[in-house]
């Protein structure tokens, strides 16, 4: 495939360096990257044309390309019409004379029938491709979205690109480990390129350097042999400290000689959000303006909405229609649950901290609600203090659940509480949970 060292995400081609190729190259020579990614199509439309129809890509690639930086197209697709999103693929691809192809494939493709979508997609791409190597970027963790196709997409890939942006959280590094140990265990299972995060939330979350080091540091450690960020526009505008870190980084990493990544845990199915609980700590400095939802002009560069990452990142921590999720597995008690749930339910009565907190392993992670907690001490007092606001007499009575190997579905109400959880286990403990409360 080809790609090694650092690469950056490319979203609105004006905002980076006024669109200059000339300044754009010199940049990106200065900091040592290997490979640039940008923008050519959204669904059925070209992307990076001006409002009067010109290619603002193919000087840039030209320039890019020239001076021995390698240039990459991402294109994000939807499935609505995967036959056209193909062809406009290969046009796109040809017409710039691309090194590679990114295939972006987020939400839309977790709904009904879209694994024949992505079907159709991929075998109209590799029908009349060639031999430019393709990538998924799609999100970090793929065992909290089991109804994307996979296996559809990387049967046809040569590598993936997993999102690790590890929003609301600083923990880059630990993301960075979880998310290639899952996608390592994925059916067709290709080496990845995983993308960091680059941007920041208005007035909200950012990076901080540390975490962009840890990032970085994490990779080397694993032997991922290329890195990109995401991205360019808002990194160099907002976060210039990010980009200068990045810049000065020392890459490539060795070339990988074995196996380095984690055996995965077997996990048969998987919770039904991406939201991998993480501590929150302060933001960085540096935020973007205000993001729009509204979707870009038919071929064109619109909207702020193309600084933020289109699959995999931007998600809340909790919400209510994570719970419903739950819900639809939950609809019925088993009439003998199963020996966890039974002890679980137990512990919760108990209403002892330090017993509950015993059934976590020391990594594992709660989120609930807005709270993340991280660890099994914080999780401990997590406990102590939600039975502290408990009314005395009040007990956890189930209302259901459903297991899938090591992963739990369940509800259960104390008093006027009602919870629906996620829990994921490992070697009977758990690794991984998310609670509503209503």
């Amino acid at each position: 495939m080809g790609l090694q060292g650092k690469g950056f995400f490319i979203s609105l081609l004006s905002e980076c360096e006024a669109g200059n190729p000339a300044a754009i190259f010199s940049v990106a020579q200065a900091a040592g990257l290997s490979h640039v990614l940008v923008k050519i199509a959204d669904g059925t439309q070209p992307f990076g044309l001006d409002a009067t129809g010109q290619d603002l890509n193919a000087p840039v690639v030209q320039a890019l390309r020239a001076g021995g930086i390698a240039v990459w197209g991402w294109h994000t697709i939807y499935g609505d019409d995967p036959a056209g999103e193909a062809a406009l693929a290969i046009g796109r691809v040809q017409e710039l004379a691309l090194d590679g192809y990114v295939l972006y494939a987020g939400a839309a493709y977790e709904q009904a029938g879209k694994a024949q979508a992505a079907s159709t997609f991929m075998a109209a791409l590799r029908a009349d491709w060639g031999a430019v190597p393709i990538a998924l970027s799609s999100f970090r963790f793929p065992n909290f979205h089991p109804e994307l196709p996979w296996a559809v997409f990387l049967e046809q890939c040569d590598a993936a690109m997993p999102q690790v942006y590890w929003e609301a959280a600083h923990n880059a590094g630990s993301q960075l480990r979880e998310s290639l140990r899952q996608y390592k265990a994925l059916p067709n299972a290709r080496p990845c390129i995983p993308t960091g995060a680059a941007y920041g939330r208005p007035g909200g979350w950012a990076p901080t350097l540390d975490d962009i080091a840890d990032f970085n540091n994490t990779a080397k450690d694993l032997r991922v042999e290329a890195v990109n960020f995401f991205s360019w526009d808002p990194c160099r505008s907002n976060l210039s400290p990010l980009w200068d870190l990045i810049a000065n980084f020392d890459w490539p990493a060795p070339p990988q000689t074995s196996a380095p990544i984690p055996e995965p845990v077997a996990v048969a199915a998987q919770p039904a959000s991406d939201e991998h609980p993480m501590p929150a700590t302060p933001p960085a400095s540096g935020t973007l303006p205000g993001v729009t939802s509204s979707q870009p002009a038919a071929g064109a560069e619109a909207g702020m909405e193309h600084f933020f990452p289109p699959a995999g990142g931007g998600q809340l921590v909790a919400s209510a229609s994570r719970a419903e999720t739950i819900k639809s597995h939950i609809s019925s008690i088993p009439s003998k649950p199963d020996t966890f749930t039974t002890h679980y339910l137990d512990t919760l009565r108990s209403r002892q901290a330090a017993k509950v907190s015993a059934l976590y392993t020391e990594d594992a992670v709660h989120v609930r609600g807005d709270k993340v907690l991280n660890g099994a001490p914080i999780i401990r007092s997590g406990y102590a203090a939600f039975f502290y606001g408990l009314p005395a007499g009040v007990t956890f009575d189930l209302l259901g659940v459903e297991v899938i190997g090591d992963v739990r579905y369940l509800g259960w109400k104390a008093g006027t509480l009602t919870a629906y959880e996620s829990i994921v286990l490992r070697d009977r403990k758990i690794i991984l949970e998310y609670t509503y409360i209503e």
